[in-house]
Protein backbone atom coordinates (compact mmCIF):
# COMPACT_ATOMS: atom_id res chain seq x y z
CA UNK A 1 0.00 0.00 0.00
CA UNK A 2 1.32 3.77 -0.91
CA UNK A 3 1.04 6.02 1.43
CA UNK A 4 1.47 9.72 1.10
CA UNK A 5 1.86 12.70 3.76
CA UNK A 6 -1.04 15.25 2.33
CA UNK A 7 1.82 17.67 4.43
CA UNK A 8 4.67 16.58 2.61
CA UNK A 9 2.53 17.13 -0.49
CA UNK A 10 1.62 20.36 -0.13
CA UNK A 11 4.82 21.61 1.49
CA UNK A 12 6.43 20.46 -1.52
CA UNK A 13 3.98 22.15 -3.65
CA UNK A 14 4.85 25.28 -2.31
CA UNK A 15 8.22 24.41 -2.63
CA UNK A 16 8.20 23.97 -6.36
CA UNK A 17 9.39 26.11 -8.72
CA UNK A 18 7.04 27.94 -10.62
CA UNK A 19 6.08 27.61 -14.42
CA UNK A 20 7.62 30.05 -16.39
CA UNK A 21 7.24 29.94 -20.64
CA UNK A 22 10.82 30.01 -22.31
CA UNK A 23 11.61 32.75 -24.14
CA UNK A 24 9.99 32.78 -27.56
CA UNK A 25 10.50 35.13 -30.71
CA UNK A 26 8.00 37.50 -31.86
CA UNK A 27 6.54 35.13 -34.17
CA UNK A 28 6.24 32.07 -31.62
CA UNK A 29 4.87 34.96 -29.15
CA UNK A 30 1.90 35.56 -31.84
CA UNK A 31 1.07 31.73 -32.46
CA UNK A 32 1.42 31.50 -28.75
CA UNK A 33 -1.44 34.09 -28.58
CA UNK A 34 -3.64 32.55 -31.16
CA UNK A 35 -3.34 29.18 -29.39
CA UNK A 36 -4.33 30.14 -26.25
CA UNK A 37 -7.20 32.39 -27.23
CA UNK A 38 -8.06 28.64 -29.02
CA UNK A 39 -7.54 26.45 -25.95
CA UNK A 40 -9.77 29.21 -23.48
CA UNK A 41 -12.96 27.92 -26.35
CA UNK A 42 -12.62 31.22 -27.94
CA UNK A 43 -13.24 31.30 -31.07
CA UNK A 44 -10.54 32.66 -33.95
CA UNK A 45 -11.31 33.62 -37.31
CA UNK A 46 -8.54 33.39 -40.02
CA UNK A 47 -9.77 36.93 -40.91
CA UNK A 48 -8.65 37.86 -37.86
CA UNK A 49 -4.87 36.36 -37.90
CA UNK A 50 -1.95 38.60 -39.03
CA UNK A 51 0.24 35.82 -41.29
CA UNK A 52 2.91 38.62 -41.63
CA UNK A 53 3.64 38.24 -37.93
CA UNK A 54 4.79 34.99 -38.27
CA UNK A 55 7.10 33.21 -40.62
CA UNK A 56 7.06 29.12 -41.55
CA UNK A 57 9.78 28.27 -38.71
CA UNK A 58 8.08 30.63 -35.91
CA UNK A 59 5.14 27.40 -36.33
CA UNK A 60 7.74 24.72 -36.76
CA UNK A 61 9.59 26.06 -33.31
CA UNK A 62 5.79 26.56 -31.89
CA UNK A 63 4.70 23.07 -32.74
CA UNK A 64 8.36 22.18 -30.92
CA UNK A 65 7.61 24.09 -27.62
CA UNK A 66 4.17 22.52 -27.48
CA UNK A 67 5.25 18.82 -27.45
CA UNK A 68 8.53 19.93 -25.74
CA UNK A 69 6.64 21.99 -22.61
CA UNK A 70 3.05 21.69 -22.72
CA UNK A 71 2.08 18.07 -23.74
CA UNK A 72 5.37 16.98 -21.39
CA UNK A 73 4.23 19.03 -18.34
CA UNK A 74 0.62 17.90 -18.94
CA UNK A 75 1.47 13.99 -19.25
CA UNK A 76 3.38 14.34 -16.26
CA UNK A 77 0.73 16.05 -14.17
CA UNK A 78 -1.58 13.60 -15.89
CA UNK A 79 0.32 10.67 -13.84
CA UNK A 80 0.66 12.32 -10.88
CA UNK A 81 -3.03 13.11 -10.48
CA UNK A 82 -3.82 9.35 -11.14
CA UNK A 83 -1.22 8.34 -8.62
CA UNK A 84 -3.24 9.86 -6.49
CA UNK A 85 -6.62 9.16 -7.27
CA UNK A 86 -5.21 5.44 -6.52
CA UNK A 87 -4.51 6.42 -2.84
CA UNK A 88 -7.18 4.95 -0.62
CA UNK A 89 -8.03 7.34 1.90
CA UNK A 90 -7.26 6.57 5.19
CA UNK A 91 -9.22 8.08 8.75
CA UNK A 92 -7.48 9.05 11.45
CA UNK A 93 -8.95 10.21 14.42
CA UNK A 94 -7.78 11.74 17.55
CA UNK A 95 -8.72 11.72 20.93
CA UNK A 96 -7.82 14.41 23.80
CA UNK A 97 -8.65 12.90 26.62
Amino acid sequence: MITVSVKNLVEAIREADAFALPDMSAGVSYLYAVFSRMSKGHDVLLSELDFGAFELEDVDSFSDLYSDVFERNHYAAKGIASTLRKLDPACNAVAYV
